[in-house]
């Protein structure tokens, strides 16, 4: 690993404070008996959780030379992706449903849905551009978009606690929380670029964030 980046892993552990504070209302809270929480819902918090203490793992592991258990871990995700991304879909689709027993139009529910819908396109995007570049033996570029894919927790963690905490509203949570993910890529941009390093993963991950922003202006800002 970089020695610039040897201690990221310690700076991921934060988003475990966004976590308990973003999701303490609408889930932990109800602990033991989650009324109204479905299985869907349960297993797309159990699944995306194990996936974050992987990604924050993942770095630690090399910071101390463990590589062969980081290897481990890596292939685990293969079995473990397709249950995050279909706990994702049953939980969008279970929003839909309920944006329609709500009297919202199709293409209402479907609107409100576009957040989690296009987080399913970047956390596959980021997570196979990971892929193909360690497969490669680009470990340079596979870390850089491992950590894009770690900055797509940002706006559902943070804004979260915004929301709940603050009692700001979501239109100017999801702003806030993507303008706070943009910063951090601009920060890391202009670090590697000081140092002469590949810095094209934060490239394509800005670019994201400003299509899914625009189109989500576009479309009324839907939440």
């Amino acid at each position: 690993m970089e020695k610039y980046y040897k201690n990221i892993g310690y700076f991921f552990l934060i988003i475990f404070v966004f976590v308990a504070l973003g999701f303490y209302y609408p889930y932990f809270s109800l602990f033991p008996d989650f009324k109204l929480v479905t299985p869907i819902v349960h297993i797309h918090a159990i699944t995306l959780f194990l996936w974050l203490v992987i990604l924050i793992t993942q770095p630690l592991l090399i910071r101390f030379h463990k590589f062969r258990t980081h290897k481990i871990l890596g292939k685990f995700t293969y079995f473990l992706l397709p249950i995050v991304i279909i706990s994702m879909i049953g939980v969008i689709r279970q929003g839909y449903l309920r944006g329609i027993d709500e009297k919202m139009t199709g293409a209402q529910s479907l609107k409100a849905q576009f957040t989690n819908i296009v987080g399913i396109f970047s956390f596959l995007i980021y997570y196979s551009l990971a892929i193909i570049n360690i497969l490669k033996g680009n470990v340079a570029l596979h870390m850089r978009y491992m950590i894009c894919l770690f900055l797509e927790f940002v706006p559902p963690t943070f804004g979260r606690t915004l929301g709940y905490w603050l009692d700001i509203r979501q239109i100017y949570t999801y702003s806030i929380s993507i303008f706070l993910s943009a910063v951090i890529l601009v920060l890391l941009i202009i670090s590697d670029k000081k140092r002469s390093l590949n810095y094209s993963p934060y490239i394509v991950a800005l670019s994201i964030y400003f299509v899914v922003y625009v189109t989500w202006q576009a479309l009324g800002h839907p939440l």
